[in-house]
């Protein structure tokens, strides 16, 4: 295998997976051990104010497989495809002459959104298309290990953690490209920690210990509120402290358990000679658990849901960077298309910085208004005098610093302390506000005007069915 070449880059995307609650972050539970082992490793770097663009996956993978903001791509904002004049990230890596290849479990992020576009090989995959795309001995293996990867033998879709499947199946097809001298980028959407909040047998009990409810009650009531999260918003999330317990230990259980299938994917990619290679894990977005009266991923840009764990592995240079500097997935992104060799002309077209050479202030987040406008429609139905004043409508834009997040929305201009994201102070700190006005008012001018398409989604009803059983709200 030669070695003198550019590295292979392989990104792994956990669904729902918040910083603060990571071992990286210094939460008091080790949820997230491999992601710890991992920075912790000389050329390993973890990232721990890592903000994310957008508050949902199809906006949060569009910034990421574009290098630019949710205002200027508009998908999930207010277009439902990326629009066709946008060049993607894996069609800036095949100029480069690099081999793409993707995996996604998540219907959001398929061919049914324009996310496929560039790559030289895409697997959406289902319960629908397992036998297809995973092949008998992945799927065999799966089901005799039912009870160690998921809910054991159950008819229930919903309970079920599909990872260990995309793992199998992207160490499959990293164990091929390995054997050619060309570099690969391979790009990776998992389930991760996604409600409902239901962990593999094995990880249910992890963090029950100091809980009031036992782990078998924990778990159902962890099901059915996260599985009828629009309900319990609808209501302000006024979870009894038993509840609210039992919520946090099992979506901790849950990410735990995305941690391991982390760890045997980055084990398994050093064990091959597939010549120098930047493992980078992270997460789409995070999710509210009880915060702002919201579960799940809805309505706000809280910190709760937009500041996600970056871990990246493989890159020396980027171990410089302060693990609590300030970045964007667009910053990480064109971190590795430079190593990748991308010239400057290329590098200029994407709207993120290089960490290593330019430090952050500021990062921008934003939320479309129609994905505010469904889930009011969705919590009305469970409560027509449901409270939503807390919450911005329109197109939210939240400009986030170390220690503040400034927003615009419908409302006006709002600024919130990160450690109080319920309490205004814009009148008390006014020349803090300002410079964050400031700040999004030059940029967004640098960011021009959006793209806008036409174009509707045409998904499959195992598309639909998926993220059906996910909790979103299908046509």
């Amino acid at each position: 295998m030669t070695t003198d070449r550019r590295p292979n880059i392989v990104w792994l995307t956990l669904d729902s997976v918040r910083a603060d609650r990571t071992s990286m972050a210094g939460y008091r539970r080790n949820t997230t051990p491999e992601m710890q082992r991992i920075a912790d490793e000389s050329d390993g770097q973890a990232f721990t104010n890592c903000v994310s663009h957008a508050m949902w996956s199809l906006p949060s993978d569009s910034s990421i497989l574009t290098g630019t903001y949710p205002s200027h791509h508009g998908t999930g904002l207010w277009n439902d495809v990326l629009p066709e004049d946008i060049t993607t990230i894996p069609e800036r890596f095949s100029e480069l002459g690099y081999r793409t290849a993707a995996l996604s479990q998540n219907a959001y992020c398929s061919d049914s959104t324009g996310l496929s576009r560039g790559f030289d090989e895409f697997t959406w995959m289902d319960k629908s298309n397992l036998l297809q795309t995973a092949g008998p001995k992945i799927l065999a293996k799966y089901l005799l290990g039912l009870r160690k990867h998921s809910a054991g033998y159950t008819t229930t879709p919903s309970r079920h953690r599909p990872e260990f499947i995309a793992t199998e199946l992207a160490k499959r097809r990293i164990s091929s490209y390995s054997e050619s001298d060309d570099p690969f980028f391979m790009f990776v959407h998992t389930q991760g920690a996604h409600l409902p909040y239901i962990p593999p047998l094995p990880y249910r009990d992890a963090f029950t210990d100091d809980i009031e409810l036992s782990t078998e009650e924990a778990v159902e009531v962890a099901f059915e509120k996260s599985t009828n999260y629009y309900r319990e918003i609808a209501n302000g999330c006024e979870f009894a402290p038993e509840e609210k317990e039992a919520i946090d230990a099992m979506y901790d259980g849950v990410l735990a358990y995305a941690d391991q299938q982390v760890g045997d994917l980055y084990d398994h990619i050093q064990s091959l000679d597939a010549g120098p290679t930047i493992f980078v894990v992270t997460g789409d977005h995070g999710d509210l658990l009880g915060e702002h009266g919201v579960l799940g991923h809805q309505f706000s840009l809280h910190d709760g849901l937009v500041n996600v764990p970056t871990v990246v592995h493989g890159l020396p240079s980027a171990t410089d960077v302060a693990d609590d500097a300030l970045v964007q997935h667009t910053d990480v992104m064109e971190m590795l298309l430079a190593e990748a060799g991308a010239p400057d002309s290329m590098l200029s077209e994407l709207q993120g910085i290089d960490p290593r050479t330019e430090e952050r202030t500021y990062a921008l987040s934003q939320r479309g208004n129609e994905t505010y406008e469904t889930a009011v429609q969705q919590i009305t139905k469970h409560n027509p005098n449901a409270d939503v004043s807390r919450f911005q409508s329109g197109l939210l834009h939240a400009v986030r610093s170390d220690d503040y997040k400034w927003l615009r929305g419908d409302r006006g201009d709002e600024l919130y302390r990160l450690s109080d994201e319920d309490t205004d102070v814009s009148a008390e700190y006014p020349a803090v506000a300002d410079d964050h006005r400031e700040f999004f008012e030059t940029f967004s001018e640098r960011l021009g005007t959006g793209r806008r398409n036409s174009q509707k989604r045409e998904m499959s009803s195992a598309m639909k069915k998926q993220l059906s059983d996910l909790g979103y709200v299908m046509d």
